[in-house]
């Protein structure tokens, strides 16, 4: 049982969302048959926390001390006063690595049960063989395993096999930037049990429970990045991040107009609805972009049943409108119903995704809290060594082929 209050944290490129609460069960790698799993045990809040960080897609994190200084005083909000000591983060980045993988492993020669172990040998074979040495997982999120006699079966576990291959869809992080982010934490006392994706929590916060169990767009507008996916059955099945996001339209619109930050700001949450004609010409082009990593992102697939929107971005007028017209399905704003009593509209979507994310963390668990659970990957310690070595041969093979 847990007794010591546990941190969430949402780091993002312009705010820092900071939720401390307390719950009954412990933060280890859970149990996993997507990302909504039933049984998870609630949590009780007893501080929150949320302030502005200012940054550029380009810098941020620029530096550990400025970063660390924002968690102190998202800290500080909380008005929790005892120690803490246990941190779940999440986060994204502008340059993050999404990619999908096929793994395959040999089981034995003659049929044999599958087991846990097999899964977590196939996930080590699917990061070994996709992250180069100088990337660490974020996520990786199985999409289905194959066998003798089974294809593109969720759990494969007590099935039979000689062989098994599964597809992933992995995320990954650079590790300058996971680097800069434990720096921070580590310099106001806290530690890392959980480290994820932030569109994970998103999912599990905004999306409402009738649309989980179908195909949903996810689309969540940060500052200076977005993060785009398609969730399938509770699986985020193909995801997507451009550096884009609502600073960047507001960065454009003090230069082109001249105008002061702040002046920009309000104008940008106009949108495309906005009386300057200016202005509406500039958020038309930003949101090019956005319509462009919508459509690639969607290609290919079969057209979701929702679409929900969530990000501060999201808050821009008439965008909620504006992706239901581009993506031809219902959309929505996003946002946790446990967030509504948080102040304004804005605060209850800023801190949506760390409500999400304290969701996961207390969720039923087995096993380490580093270690892979089945179908994601929880972050483990900062670096593993038996696979920074797999990656270090191979990373040499590679080198060795290509010049002798």
């Amino acid at each position: 049982m847990r007794t010591r209050p546990v941190v969430a944290l949402d780091i993002g490129s312009t705010k820092i969302a900071c939720v401390v609460a307390t719950g009954p069960a412990p933060l280890a790698a859970m149990e996993s048959y997507g990302l909504f799993q039933r049984g998870g045990r609630d949590f009780e809040i007893v501080g929150v926390g949320l302030v502005e960080y200012p940054s550029q897609a380009s810098t941020w994190p620029c530096d550990s001390n400025v970063l660390a200084r924002a968690i102190e005083q998202a800290l500080e909000a909380t008005g929790v006063t005892q120690p803490l000591q246990d941190a779940v983060v999440a986060l994204s980045h502008p340059q993050l690595l999404h990619t999908r993988v096929t793994a395959r492993i040999d089981l034995a020669s003659e049929p044999v049960t599958i087991h846990r172990r097999h899964l977590r040998r196939l996930d080590e074979q699917a990061l070994s063989q996709a992250l180069g040495i100088d990337w660490d997982p974020l996520l990786l999120q199985s999409l289905g395993y194959s066998g003798n006699g089974f294809d593109a079966v969720r759990d494969p576990r007590t099935l039979v096999a000689t062989r098994l291959s599964g597809t992933f869809q992995l995320i990954g992080i650079p590790l300058a930037v996971r680097r800069v982010v434990t720096q921070a934490l580590e310099a106001v006392g806290l530690e890392v049990e959980q480290l994820r994706y932030s569109l994970q929590a998103v999912a599990v916060s905004c999306v409402e429970e009738s649309i989980r169990s179908k195909r949903a767009l996810l689309m969540d507008i940060g500052g200076c990045c977005t993060d785009l996916a398609i969730l399938d059955q509770g699986h985020l099945a193909r995801t997507m991040t451009i550096p884009w996001g609502g600073s960047i339209a507001a960065h454009t619109i003090a230069q082109e107009c001249k105008v002061t930050w702040k002046e920009a700001l309000a104008m940008s949450l106009e949108g495309p609805s906005s009386a300057k004609p200016k202005v509406r010409q500039i958020m038309a082009k930003q949101l090019m972009v956005l319509q462009k990593a919508a459509h690639e992102l969607l290609r290919g697939e079969a057209l979701p049943d929702h679409a929900v929107v969530t990000g501060r971005g999201a808050l821009i007028d008439g965008v909620v409108e504006w992706v239901e017209m581009m993506s031809e399905v219902k959309s929505v704003l996003g946002r946790s119903p446990r967030a509504s009593t948080f102040g304004d509209l804005s605060s209850q979507v800023g801190l949506s995704p760390v409500l999400g994310l304290l969701e996961l963390a207390f969720r039923p668990s087995v096993g380490s809290p580093f270690s892979f659970s089945r179908g994601e990957l929880v972050q483990r310690t900062p670096s593993h060594p038996a696979r920074l070595v797999d990656r270090l041969i191979d990373r040499t093979r590679r080198i060795l082929v290509e010049y002798f």
